[in-house]
């Protein structure tokens, strides 16, 4: 039992470190190519061609990512750094400490967590890169897309999917927001019924409650 739960949490790191670096990058990937068009594709669209060539960026570069994390972080800061909501982001995890940080904080934050992720992912990303580019190897068509909700009134939706690897398969919600000039960005992603955002939630508010919002933020900039 304890030999399967630790073969079931490398499993859940290696599936983490493939979606944070390929499939996060899926998801907002073609932002520009948005941008250009009069009739922009629907979001599930968006997400599955942004997912083949994301995994086409991981499979050309996976050798530079291995040897430096540098190289991940560069490469998922091109690619989401313009599409990403982080701003969203930063005010949903915050919550009502949000309304009660003042400008500036909230400046701080956006900027800290969003440093803080990019080197988080690549360093995932590049302690599991070769795990990753065997799954695609095996399978180049892993994901699987099956549906989209309906944009509620604040132009939020949530794209069903599920990832394919070996024998496992991994549930994933990403949920987006079109905005004017952006087009889809993304600013959660539910892997396995997790959210993202609400794990940072429940790992922030517990630091903002010891040490405020700026303890958290100087905690983020020191990482």
């Amino acid at each position: 039992m304890q030999c399967n739960r630790r073969d079931s949490s490398k499993r859940a790191t290696w599936h983490r470190a493939l979606l944070s670096g390929a499939l996060a990058a899926a998801v907002v990937a073609t932002g520009a190519a948005q941008a250009q068009e009069s009739d922009p594709p629907a979001p599930e669209t968006v997400v599955h061609e942004a997912f083949q060539e994301a995994l086409n960026a991981l499979m050309e570069h996976h050798e530079a990512i291995a040897d430096d994390p540098a190289v991940a972080a560069r490469l998922i800061e091109d690619i989401l750094g313009p599409h990403l909501h982080f701003r969203l982001m930063a005010r949903l995890i915050l919550g009502r400490y949000w309304g009660e940080a003042t400008p500036g904080q909230r400046e701080r934050f956006t900027q800290a967590f969003r440093e803080h992720s990019v080197r988080v992912y690549a360093r995932a990303l590049s302690d599991h890169v070769h795990r990753a580019v065997a799954l695609v190897r095996d399978d180049p068509d892993i994901l699987q897309i099956r549906g989209a909700t309906p944009p509620d009134e604040r132009g939020r939706v949530t794209v069903r999917a599920a990832l394919h690897a070996g024998d496992t398969t991994v549930p994933l919600q990403f949920r987006l927001i079109r905005s004017d000039g952006h087009g889809w960005r993304a600013y959660d992603v539910v892997i396995e019924n997790l959210s993202l955002l609400t794990n940072y939630r429940r790992e922030y508010t517990s630091i903002i409650r010891r040490e405020g919002v700026d303890g958290l933020i100087r905690r983020l900039e020191d990482r």
